[in-house]
């Protein structure tokens, strides 16, 4: 009872930073690795726990998305579960970045990690923190407004192997092995390997749409007091599900992509304030599709010409990205002050292996460029400092220099980010955190390769982000509200002939409710409530709330979650209008704890069957429609330790 009394007091003290050192230090002493990489200047968190993530039968990644505040998870016209932002839907989202340990794996072409990464098993995982505004000062990575930090679990903490089996009545499988080793000299090694199968389709007009798909996960992680290296890879074969078929029923559609990297970070000096580290990332994907009503491939369709000449009725492509990076950090550190800062040198590279198209003259095209943009370099200088004026108040200040040099039409660039921010702690039971942040999301290469022919030379997005939170505790529960007001300038966005910079400044703001409540010392209840206001025309919801149970007793686990999103009409002004409605995505599981080694576990997903839905349009500019993103499902899994 008294570790457990612990890490609760730690769990609803921690955001209010008070006295942060400390009460890492006595976390120390507990069992459970999680909340020590938690950094609180970053932004608002929300941190799940190695007890969270097994209490709840979190199996992947897209598991936590489904949930997460301020978010949809949709699926895009590829098959692939994307998150975006409440309120909006996107294809490809560039707004989240995804991090496992230290290394971020999102995507080099479209800033995305949905195909490769959003199904990535949670076996080998020891906690996940999700910051919710700009945080990326630390590492100078790319800019974003959700950040997903993933830590592997430790080696040394494990010294074990791990076996695991899941099965569904969809007859969708999962094998996975996880194994780790500490050895006297200091060193030690985690390795997890993952083969899964995934059976899924839907309809429309009567016909499948298939989104079948094979994958596979490999993570090495090898590691002593001052160094980390990360070896990971990963790969999907899958049917693309609707592709970009004018008519929504490609005859052919498929995806195949793989994605591998390597990452090293060295702490150097006795207090461990210098680092260096450097990263490859290499990943290529095919795609193909066939389809006798035509592929709405925006970057050679010109719609001034016969549609015969430049619609294709078949289309491949076979592309190849790089990135390698480098950076080196240095903190000072007084009683009071907190200083860093950092050097980091980034660079991406698009290559085109392979592209055709055929169209309906039965004319090819062979090795096509969308476009001549295809490298990019960027700079980053940085500096962040925290400031303790007393035991109550940390100042918090933030800036960051980038600059780019691109080749092709897109221009060089200079970007500055800044961010001032507050921690206040009044009381022991009551804090307040407040940032104001200017950030900035530049083009991606896959903006440019679908850019619209009208927009001439795509704009960065411009975010002024102002966000507030207040935090009250007591023994057994923690209230927290968050409120956030976003102003984007030049905000690109997907319209049926490409993407274009919106040329108006969009306003959006929200709340988020979080409470959760300690029943006992095995026992406890979350809820979550947000809402979302914009200036613009939503076209998914724009409000949602989980409610969440997880408990234990003797040799059993359970929980029940119940997930929901709001209903909305969308209502183009050129097209029909789209009813969609509640979400009610309800889950329940239970694990019983054969032995210390031994875990049988049960798992029903969206049991109510009333998924989320996402919107897709049907033709050329189209009539719109909504298909269900998920179905209901039950699994079973074995896990054996030794």
């Amino acid at each position: 009872m008294k570790k457990i009394y612990l890490i609760f007091i730690l769990l609803t003290n921690i955001l209010l930073a008070n006295n942060l050192n400390n009460l890492l230090e006595e976390y120390k002493t507990t069992s459970e690795k999680s909340l020590q990489t938690v950094d609180e200047k970053l932004g608002h968190v929300l941190v799940y726990s190695q007890k969270d993530l097994r209490l709840m039968q979190y199996n992947k990644l897209n598991d936590i998305l489904k949930e997460l505040p301020l978010l949809n998870l949709n699926k895009n016209r590829f098959g692939v579960s994307s998150p975006s932002l409440a309120g909006t839907k996107t294809t490809v989202s560039g707004f989240f970045r995804l991090f496992i340990n230290d290394h971020e794996v999102s995507s080099v072409h479209t800033q995305s990690f949905s195909l490769l990464w959003g199904e990535m098993p949670l076996d080998f995982i020891d906690h996940i923190e999700v910051y919710y505004g700009e945080s990326s000062f630390a590492l100078g990575n790319e800019t974003g407004v959700y950040f997903i930090r993933v830590y592997t679990k430790s080696a040394k903490k494990e010294n074990s192997t791990q076996l695991k089996t899941t099965i569904s009545d969809d007859k969708s499988h999962s094998q996975s092995i996880t194994h780790s080793q500490s050895f006297k000299n200091g060193w030690s090694y985690l390795l997890f390997l993952n083969q899964n199968e995934l059976n899924d389709s839907n309809t429309y007009k009567n016909q499948e749409l298939k989104n079948d798909s094979n994958s596979r996960y490999l993570y090495l992680d090898i590691s002593n007091d001052t160094t980390n290296i990360n070896i990971g890879y990963s790969d999907i074969n899958k049917d693309a599900y609707m592709g970009l078929a004018l008519d929504v029923k490609p005859e052919v559609a498929q995806t195949k992509a793989n994605d591998y990297f390597i990452n090293i970070n060295k702490y150097l000096l006795e207090d461990r304030s210098l680092k260096i580290g450097a990263s490859y990332h290499i990943s290529t994907r095919e795609y193909k599709e066939t389809n006798s009503s035509g592929i709405g491939l925006i970057p050679i369709i010109d719609l001034t010409q016969n549609p015969a000449n430049t619609i294709p009725k078949e289309f491949s492509e076979d592309l190849k990205f790089t990135k390698t990076t480098a950076f080196i950090s240095k903190s000072f550190n007084t009683d009071k002050n907190n200083f860093l800062t950092a050097f980091h040198i980034k660079n991406k590279t698009y290559e085109v292996d392979k592209r055709k198209t055929v169209n309906f003259t039965n004319q090819n095209s062979i090795n096509q460029k969308f476009n001549d943009y295809d490298k990019e370099t960027t700079y980053s200088l940085l500096f962040e400092d925290d400031y303790k004026i007393n035991d109550k108040i940390m100042l918090i200040a933030n800036a960051k220099y980038d600059k780019y040099r691109r080749s092709g039409y897109l221009e060089n660039l200079e970007e500055n980010m800044h961010r001032i921010g507050m921690i206040f702690t009044p009381y022991n039971n009551f804090g307040l955190k407040t940032f104001y942040t200017k950030t900035y999301l530049p083009p991606s290469f896959y903006n440019a390769d679908f850019e619209s022919y009208r927009n001439g030379n795509i704009k960065t997005q411009k975010y002024d982000i102002f966000t507030t939170e207040a935090v009250f505790t007591t023994t057994k529960s923690k209230l927290g509200i968050t409120y956030h007001n976003v102003k984007i300038n030049d905000f690109i966005y997907l319209t049926p002939i490409g993407f274009e910079n919106i040329d108006h400044e969009i306003k959006t703001s929200g709340l988020i409710f979080d409470y959760e409540y300690l029943l006992s010392d095995e026992h406890k209840i979350k809820l979550n409530y947000f809402t979302t206001k914009s200036s613009e025309q939503i076209n998914n919801s724009d409000k949602g709330a989980y409610i969440k149970f997880m408990g234990e007793y003797s040799k059993f686990e359970y929980f029940a979650s119940l997930i929901y999103r709001n209903k909305y009409e969308y209502k183009p002004s050129t097209s029909n209008i789209v009813s969609v409605k509640d979400s009610y995505n309800l889950n329940l599981g239970a694990s019983y704890n054969y032995s210390k080694d031994l875990t049988f576990s049960i798992k029903g997903e969206n049991l109510l069957d009333k998924s989320t839905k996402s919107l897709y349009s049907d033709g050329f500019p189209g009539t719109n429609f909504a298909l269900k993103d998920y179905d209901r499902n039950i699994s079973f899994s074995v896990k054996w330790v030794f």
